[in-house]
């Protein structure tokens, strides 16, 4: 893994960014590297005491930063959330749509609550903070958007979930032609088994429905992978890092995998 001090300390000097789904896993990992590289960050999830706790993490290096909770699936937390952010700073630079929940169950299996929900979590909830955060944005912003590789690839019980960040990675693309007259990139990332409550989660309802340790179904995770590990969530927001830098200034509507190889198999 990547020295922690790989980015330099001032490269989002001065800089606003919104990072989603913050309260744990890469939300939680991306927005203390951007702050460690010098970018005042507002973080939201609907988890407060959580978010305090990232919060604490992100002042050590971004003292101005703050939290706001916000239920992605509903457009109007997510407006006033964003009007909050430019209220207090008067700009936004950076937008990381990270927020997002996982559904393991058959088609068949899947009622209308569960679809419509996974839908305005994973998918509304990403047109809306670009419509809403745009406006705010001026040239030179960055946006990125985390999908997964079930966008990618056929996986089991995740024919919602996958479809979702299908959808997610094609709205990518489609917004880098709308967005760049203003001067506004947006990418996307695709994390693979990266290690996180979310997944931790999947593993053990997977381990219970066949009655089987979670240990095993770590195990076939891994072995499905080129590297033979799951990621740590730095591993993820470093990516994250580079697509919302001016490093990555000719990067615009590309989706990167980083799933140590899984898919190339």
């Amino acid at each position: 893994m990547m020295d922690e001090d790989i980015f330099n300390k001032k490269l989002f000097e001065n800089k606003i960014a919104i990072v989603t789904g913050a309260s744990s896993g890469i939300g939680e990992a991306t927005a203390i590297e951007l702050a460690k590289s010098g970018c005042t960050v507002a973080i939201c999830a609907r988890r407060e005491n959580e978010l305090k706790r990232v919060l604490k993490e992100v002042k050590k290096y971004a003292s101005e930063s703050m939290y706001k909770t916000c239920d992605v699936s509903k457009t109007e937390q997510i407006k006033d959330l964003v009007d909050a952010v430019y209220k207090k700073y008067g700009r936004i630079d950076i937008l990381i749509n990270n927020a997002a929940i996982v559904l393991v169950k058959p088609l068949g299996e899947t009622s209308e609550d569960d679809f419509r929900t996974v839908v305005d979590t994973n998918y509304k909830n990403v047109v809306s903070f670009v419509k809403y955060t745009v406006p705010y944005m001026k040239k030179g912003s960055s946006i990125v958007n985390v999908a997964s590789i079930s966008g990618h690839v056929g996986e089991i019980n995740h024919a919602v979930y996958g479809g979702t960040k299908g959808a997610v990675i094609s709205l990518t693309r489609a917004l880098a032609w709308e967005l760049a007259p203003k001067g506004i990139r947006i990418n996307s990332i695709s994390p693979g088994s990266i290690d996180t409550p979310m997944l931790h989660n999947d593993v053990a309802g997977e381990a219970k429905r066949r009655g089987v340790s979670p240990d095993v179904i770590r195990k076939e995770t891994e072995n499905k992978i080129a590297i033979k590990r799951w990621a740590d969530p730095k591993e993820i927001a470093y990516g994250i890092v580079f697509f919302a830098s001016e490093a990555a200034s000719y990067v615009n509507g590309t989706d990167l995998l980083m799933d140590g190889g899984e898919a190339a198999g």
